[in-house]
């Protein structure tokens, strides 16, 4: 089944937040961040999103897996297009906001379950390219 197929996205926002609530749980508590909601208006836009991320996350994985190395022009060229994704909507994300973000992964244990848990050593490849890619 190729990614299209497996991501339906949500129908309203009240699914989108659901999805959201352990996360925002986890801001809030750790960090006193107040939890994202999101309108109905934004719906779409937060499913192609989702589908971007998704989509992205699952090319550095295999990338990882390959044994591609994180300096890889091929690995560069997928965190280029997915920070002009993110630019395109709405999330002037810089390079080196991206490798501070990254950080921010290893640092957190949500976020580092969330991505060790896709890919053994994930979240370090990530941060790793990403630091690669402000260097190239």
């Amino acid at each position: 089944m190729d990614n299209k197929q497996l991501f339906a996205g949500f129908h309203n926002e009240e699914q989108w937040n659901e999805a959201l609530h352990d996360q925002n749980n986890h801001l809030q508590e750790t960090y006193g961040i107040e939890p994202f909601e999101i309108k109905e208006a934004e719906v779409p836009s937060m499913n192609e999103q989702a589908l971007e991320a998704m989509t992205f996350m699952n090319e550095i994985a295999d990338c990882l897996k390959s044994g591609v190395k994180h300096h890889d022009s091929r690995v560069r060229t997928l965190i280029c297009n997915h920070l002009a994704f993110m630019k395109e909507h709405g999330h002037s994300i810089s390079a080196e906001d991206y490798v501070v973000q990254t950080r921010f992964f290893l640092s957190d244990d949500f976020h580092l379950a969330m991505l060790e848990g896709k890919q053994t050593g994930l979240a370090y490849y990530l941060a790793a390219a990403a630091e690669a890619y402000i260097e190239s």
